[in-house]
């Protein structure tokens, strides 16, 4: 009995030494493959984790998953530059936005630049700039209202008044002048340096603003120019400039 024992214990033994022999080899796995598993062993543990406060049902791969995040930082950092290259800056005391000098600077230079397109060196003549034709302002009037005659009436404007220049003008050239081809001109005044005012529209047949006439070789005419200024821009005039614009340029003259 004892041997038989023995036997069966030395056959079992022979059996699972045969069957625990060389096997297959285990299997290798890519990198994708290992960071499929990991990222699912992670998300299965997230998902049980007592401590976080929504788990993650979906432990599934999504397209794109395991791609280089470098572009998203990248674009993380871009955004983030920009913002501090847009941070205004307020005032705690005021709460008003502090500009920095930079920017006074430029502001000044612009400033400076659309000054420069009204320069005021021309004479009157070139200012108005109508071929053979000189122009001179002989005086200007201050009023509340324009009567020019018996028909036409500018009116009073409340806390206004009305500012006219009376022009001459001569044909020096040797054949007629049609004004009709200086038509689209504006007129502009500016007073003591200051804010500079449209002319008024009239139906006067001496408004050079409007006057699409002709003028005769040698001929003479007056023609007035009418504007709108407040009570306290007219007070003490000590400076008067006339801009003149045509086809994208200014042409100014002091008075």
């Amino acid at each position: 009995m004892k041997n038989n024992r023995i036997l069966f214990l030395t056959s079992v033994l022979c059996f699972s030494l045969l069957a625990t022999g060389c096997g297959e080899a285990l299997y290798s796995m890519t990198s994708e493959e290992e960071a499929i598993i990991a990222l699912y062993a992670s998300k299965t543990v997230c998902k049980f984790n007592k401590n976080q406060t929504i788990g993650i049902a979906n432990a599934r791969v999504r397209t794109g998953e395991l791609d280089d995040t470098g572009t998203d930082e990248t674009e993380e950092e871009q955004s983030e530059e920009a913002t501090e290259e847009t941070e205004v800056t307020i005032d705690p005391e005021t709460g008003e936005e502090i500009v920095s000098k930079q920017v006074e600077e430029e502001d000044a230079t612009e400033e400076t630049d659309d000054s420069s397109s009204d320069d005021t060196g021309y004479s009157f003549t070139s200012a108005v700039d109508i071929d053979g034709v000189d122009f001179t302002c002989s005086e200007f009037d201050v009023t509340g209202e324009y009567k020019a005659s018996s028909s036409f009436i500018l009116t009073q404007v409340s806390g206004k008044k009305y500012l006219i220049l009376y022009i001459d003008a001569e044909n020096t050239s040797g054949e007629s002048v049609d004004f009709s081809t200086y038509s689209n001109r504006q007129y502009s005044l500016s007073l003591n340096g200051g804010e500079k005012s449209n002319s008024q529209y009239t139906p006067l047949s001496n408004d050079l603003s409007n006057f699409d006439g002709k003028l005769a070789a040698g001929e003479t005419k007056s023609f007035i120019l009418v504007f709108l200024f407040s009570n306290s821009s007219v007070e003490n005039i000590s400076s008067l400039e006339l801009y003149v614009t045509s086809d994208g340029t200014t042409r100014g003259t002091s008075i």
